[in-house]
């Protein structure tokens, strides 16, 4: 049954799909990947556990040791009774299972009435152009009145597959499950070829994440927010202790960052294994962790696209990473959240967890099992530990899924892929009810900047939108087709008017709201166009040949690449603020980590007693939370200094100095309240550039002197009483 299950895909020129065995090397990195993704899930729920208690962070790892050892226990028991009751051989009833969704959507638009996929089409490219051509002079109603007309005829199309499937029930039997093969391996269903393409893909695969997985170390794109996503690790490694109050601008003297809720656990994670080892825990997170979580990214990517793509998932793939290397034109890119910046927890978030939700997702809708629901649950609990974003993104997500879903007709199906976004769900309500302030200040991004930041703007702007819109024709029929157009359903309602705004409303979240658009997994819908192939009728004779199809399969992705690489702007662009080291680097100017380290050895040989309080230019000050949490910059990032739950003078104070010290050119306030905030901060070394002598002159008025040289700065500090 297998064997003409692939015959029959091969003569209608599909994949072979999940029938076929999975490589022992696709095995292995798909299980290595779930296994990380349920390790986290775990470490998470221990992290949260741990936040009224307060225990050492080794105790945590041990527990969460301990949990995992079992969770990997309870696996490999699971492993062997299915080993010994299952079938090696997947029934006929398993066959035509998981095909029903495949053969409902194709009957379904051919079924449909004759306009709807041309005008799917027509109107999905129109709002892919509009919005990509929105900074050019498109008014954005054109971009949500032809998505929502795409979408509505897609719906005509692909969501009417209650009616094309058997009326035997709503959910229809569940799909039997592949049995385990000889090694007791249950092949995944997630791919859409096997065999030798399959193991080229993934070999492809493996040494495109390990390329990025290497460039990580060489790539340079300094980041504000590591004041405070990149401290947390240096605090937990410092402390052996969960940092729970501000560790950027003291130790623990204020509440916890407004707006920044402790419900990332990732960073806390990366401190405790730094302080286990041994090793600083800026090198361990850009030295082990990056590389690390970067070539999981690109395998997720992979697992996606080859669960998704109709036909060549290599090209596919191919086509997808270009994507990735060539959105460079901005820091909100999914690109720039990629190999520039996967260090942060959010980054880990939309690179890794979104691809992997929608895999789980759509083995779940295919095949029904236990354990896709029970994968899909815990990368909604991981998410949550990546990022507080994954609140509004899981949420989304699940709701991209579980609404195609229901609307055509497997509600039960529907309802239970909600197990995913249960956890960030309940995460939200407990910031909500245990925190004062959970606003984040900041300015609102409206739906057509938040496209331009994140599916971007001008040719890759266009070809993201076309992706999204397209997707439920270029992704696999059946369950793939049907997420598609529940990502575009719902990526077309938030670029409604006024939708963002009342979910910035509702959250509170209005400066980071155009993070809802992670929803879209772009790299992987654009690279679904790869597999597009022009219809037959409308080719010449001569290219309709065997001989011509395969030049022709190669033109479409190439032709991508082409327009990709020449309207984008590579990631190791210096227009992108990127740097190349010429070995493996910290994520930092390293001229201005040389300066701050050497401003920090300038006040230790006055020996002062006490941390350190340093005021310099505020591209220096943001090396410090890098560095050490005991000694503190007056201001590393204005943003957070803003949302600390501090007096006003607090911030008044570090605000006017880091000024003072920053912007020669602005008017200097006077003498004596630069002496009154000198005071009250505590500063112990003060430095201004070597220029900068009104600045100069205004410290040593306020009684700092003992001239030093620190890199291009002249520093002086506080008399001795």
């Amino acid at each position: 049954m297998v064997r003409v299950d692939e015959q029959a895909a091969q003569r209608r020129g599909e994949a072979a799909g999940p029938a076929a065995r999975d490589a022992p090397l696709t095995r292995v990195l798909d299980r290595g990947t779930d296994g990380l993704v349920i390790a986290f899930a775990l470490w998470t729920l221990v992290y949260h556990l741990s936040l009224p208690l307060d225990p050492p962070t080794w105790a945590m790892l041990a527990v969460w040791a301990a949990a995992t050892a079992a969770a990997g226990l309870a696996y490999a028991r699971w492993r062997r009774t299915r080993s010994r009751t299952g079938s090696r051989t997947e029934t006929a009833a398993g066959v035509a299972g998981r095909e029903l969704w495949r053969d409902a959507a194709v009957r379904t638009w051919s079924g449909a009435p004759r306009l709807a996929a041309p005008v799917a089409v027509v109107a999905g490219i129109g709002a892919g152009v509009s919005a990509g051509l929105h900074e050019f002079g498109v008014p954005w109603w054109c971009t949500w009145t032809l998505g929502a007309v795409s979408v509505a005829a897609t719906a005509v199309g692909v969501l009417r597959a209650r009616a094309a499937a058997p009326a035997s029930g709503a959910d229809g039997p569940p799909p039997a499950e592949h049995g385990p093969g000889r090694d007791g391996a249950v092949p995944s269903a997630e791919r859409s070829g096997g065999g030798f393409g399959e193991r080229w893909g993934s070999l492809i695969a493996l040494v495109t994440a390990a390329g990025f997985a290497v460039a990580s170390w060489f790539t340079v794109n300094p980041d504000g927010d590591d004041a405070y996503f990149v401290s947390r690790s240096v605090a937990t490694a410092t402390e052996g202790r969960i940092p729970v109050h501000d560790v950027i601008f003291s130790t623990h003297t204020t509440g916890p960052i407004a707006g920044e809720p402790p419900v990332s656990s990732v960073e806390v994670l990366a401190g405790s294994l730094a302080r286990l080892v041994g090793m600083h825990p800026t090198s361990f997170l850009w030295y082990v962790v990056l590389p690390s979580v970067t070539f999981v990214a690109v395998w997720a990517l992979w697992r996606l696209v080859r669960g998704w793509a109709p036909r060549r998932a290599a090209a596919c793939f191919g086509v997808a990473v270009v994507y990735l290397l060539w959105s460079g034109v901005g820091q909100a890119s999914l690109g720039s959240f990629h190999l520039l910046r996967m260090w942060q927890g959010k980054a880990m978030m939309v690179s890794i967890m979104v691809p992997l939700l929608y895999v789980y997702l759509t083995r779940w809708a295919e095949r029904r099992t236990a354990g896709a629901l029970a994968l899909a649950a815990a990368a909604g609990i991981a998410a949550v530990g990546l990022s507080s974003s994954a609140t509004m993104v899981v949420p989304l997500v699940t709701a991209a899924v579980a609404g195609p879903l229901v609307l055509s007709g497997r509600v039960r199906t529907g309802a239970a892929a909600c197990a995913a976004m249960l956890y960030p769900l309940g995460a939200g309500l407990a910031v909500v009810l245990l925190h004062d302030d959970i606003n984040v200040i900041g300015p609102f991004t409206d739906a057509p900047v938040s496209y331009s930041w994140v599916l971007l703007s001008a040719t890759l702007g266009v070809v993201t939108g076309c992706a999204l819109w397209l997707g439920s024709l270029t992704a696999r029929p059946g369950v793939p087709a049907l997420i598609a157009a529940g990502i575009a359903g719902v990526a077309t309602v938030l670029f409604l008017p006024g939708v963002l705004a009342l979910l910035a409303d509702a959250t509170g979240a209005a400066q980071v709201m155009w993070r809802t658009l992670w929803t879209v997994p772009a790299p992987a819908l654009v690279g679904l166009l790869a597999a597009v192939r022009p219809p037959a009728r409308l080719l010449p004779a001569r290219l309709s040949s065997p001989r011509a199809r395969g030049p022709l399969a190669a033109a479409v992705p190439v032709a991508l690449c082409a327009v990709m690489v020449a309207g984008g702007v590579p990631l190791w662009s210096k227009e992108n603020g990127t740097t190349v080291a010429k070995r493996p680097s910290w994520k930092i100017s390293a001229r201005d980590l040389a300066t701050a380290r050497a401003v920090l050895r300038a006040e230790a040989a006055r020996g002062a007693d006490g941390p350190a309080v340093a005021l310099m230019p505020k591209q220096y000050m943001r090396v410090m939370p890098l560095l050490s949490t005991t000694d503190h910059a007056i201001d590393p990032n204005s943003h957070y200094l803003r949302l600390v739950p501090a007096p006003r003078s607090f911030i008044d104070d570090r605000l006017m100095l880091s000024t003072l010290v920053t912007s020669p050119r602005a008017a200097d306030p006077a003498a004596g309240q630069v002496r009154g905030a000198l005071g009250r901060t505590g500063v112990t070394v003060a430095c201004v550039r070597r220029s900068d002598r009104d600045g100069l002159r205004l410290l040593e008025a306020a009684g700092y002197g003992d001239r030093s040289r620190a890199g291009s700065l002249t520093c002086v500090f506080p008399g001795r009483s």
